[in-house]
């Protein structure tokens, strides 16, 4: 027998078919047991154990379908819309489902059911594997008793003290006075049951194809059998994504340890990648960045690569004469994936124009190098006059708020404070004004418009600033600094 600790107390969990016999049932207090069955021997539960097992068997049961869910801690739910005809019928479905688990040493209960939770009640009430008549749910329901409505346990003794045997009884009642001495959970489930509302069911995702995985005679913790164990891996996915013409731009590695704990690593390419030892070197860079380390204890006894976002990578002939800005490109590259490896996602990072925004702030940002560029239209050139720039290179996001001292009606500030430090104005050129991006909704519109003015103090300093709101409205304009001229 299994014990778990509830209440302050060790209560059994599950029990073997002998001590059923005998009286014995989950719930049941292990001193009340002891003292039934003195000789009893009970074992502690090990309900992370239960749990990875129970995952176990949830995917060996996709070979019916690929649409299935876990109810923990001891059903798997699966969907077979469409799939029974593919093994001769639901019976012969269940039937070859029972001898595999049969054969894998575990005990079942099975039902085919309309509805999720009508299947979980009839695989619990019923002794024997069975298929329900479709429509027959309301019918094999009422038969039933509370329990197999998945209600916690003070509303099964709220209704066992009632007298309430059979969900047929409740039938009987207004759904009115369920829900007040019930709660509205009761009725949810009522309703699952028959199919008058949905019970989705939370899905397991399958295993990714592209994998590859070890299994170890002895556990390993040192990094150098580790990337040892990873050039491996790498070897064996190589010919496969070669074979389809892929390369991955992400690749994660799994450590599982030998107490059930798993490790996970992951990095990531700036252009599709097959190749082992570059494999293996950013998996080495990213070990050398681990603060931590990688906590083996008593070591990795099972690892997995996976590869993930799979693009097409095709070989290509160098052009001997030709330029070399392709092969620095890719040395480049190669630099940008070691570097992100051994110091996170954004080390690296590069300048990509949105010329779709029209804040001057947003028309450019820094993003991580091996985020894939979007297809856009192309950038327009920056503004100019006579060669010189009409915008700044270096601007502020967000824009420095200031405090204008001095200024002009409708006009140029003349002395403005930024950074503690009062500026006065000798030469001003504007505005260039730029309106609000509606489309992003009211809080842009409600910002106004921004009237832009090119700024030169009697230091030669030159500033780009902007005036943001429209005299006469709700809240009094305010002037902001955007950037710097060389």
């Amino acid at each position: 027998m299994l014990t778990t600790k509830q209440a302050g107390a060790l209560r059994l969990v599950a029990v073997t078919a002998v001590a059923e016999r005998e009286g014995l049932c989950p719930g049941l207090s292990l001193a009340d047991a002891r003292a039934r069955l003195p000789d009893v021997v009970a074992l502690s539960a090990d309900a992370a154990a239960d749990a990875a097992r129970l995952e176990k068997i949830a995917e060996a049961c996709r070979r019916y379908t690929p649409a299935l869910s876990v109810d923990a801690p001891d059903g798997v739910v699966l969907d077979i819309t469409g799939a029974d005809h593919l093994f001769g019928g639901e019976e012969q479905l269940m039937a070859d489902l029972r001898r595999r688990v049969s054969g894998a040493g575990y005990a079942a209960r099975m039902a085919i059911a309309d509805t999720p939770g009508l299947a979980w009640a009839l695989a619990r009430a019923w002794t024997h594997d069975r298929a329900a008549p479709i429509g027959a749910g309301a019918e094999l329901l009422e038969a039933l008793a509370p329990s197999a409505l998945r209600l916690e346990p003070e509303a099964l003794k709220l209704l066992h003290r009632l007298g309430v045997r059979r969900i047929a009884q409740l039938s009987a009642m207004p759904r009115a006075a369920l829900a007040r001495r019930l709660g509205a959970v009761f009725l949810d489930r009522l309703d699952q049951a028959l199919g008058r509302r949905a019970s989705p069911l939370l899905m397991q995702m399958e295993q990714a194809p592209w994998q590859a995985t070890r299994r170890l005679l002895e556990p390993i913790s040192h990094e150098d059998h580790i990337l040892s164990v990873i050039m491996d891996l790498a070897r064996d996915l190589e010919p496969r994504m070669e074979g389809a013409g892929q390369g991955a731009r992400r690749y994660l590695l799994e450590l599982f340890r030998v107490d059930g704990a798993i490790r996970r690593l992951e990095v990531m390419t700036s252009r599709p990648l097959r190749d082992p030892a570059r494999i293996q070197a950013l998996f080495r860079e990213r070990l050398a960045g681990l603060n931590e380390g990688l906590e083996a204890d008593f070591g990795f006894d099972q690892s997995r690569l996976v590869a993930r976002d799979l693009q097409p990578l095709t070989p290509q002939t160098a052009d001997l004469a030709g330029p070399r800005h392709g092969a620095a490109e890719a040395e480049f590259a190669a630099l940008a994936d070691r570097l992100t490896a051994r110091f996170g996602q954004g080390a690296v990072r590069r300048f990509v124009d949105h010329p779709e925004r029209r804040l001057p702030e947003e028309s450019a940002a820094a993003e991580p190098y091996q985020r894939p560029l979007k297809r856009a239209a192309a950038a327009p050139p920056p503004p100019s006059h006579d060669g010189a720039p009409l915008r700044p290179l270096r601007m502020f996001h967000p824009p420095h708020l200031i405090e204008v001292l001095a200024e002009l009606p409708e006009g140029p500030p003349e002395r403005f404070r930024w950074r503690r430090v009062a500026r006065r104005i000798v030469c001003a050129e504007g505005p260039e004004r730029i309106e609000p991006e509606w489309w992003r909704g009211l809080e842009q519109m409600e910002a106004g418009p921004r009237d832009y003015y090119r700024l030169e103090d009697e230091k030669g300093c030159r500033y780009w600033v902007f005036r943001q709101g429209l005299y006469g409205g709700p809240e009094a304009p305010r002037w902001f600094l955007q950037g710097l001229f060389a």
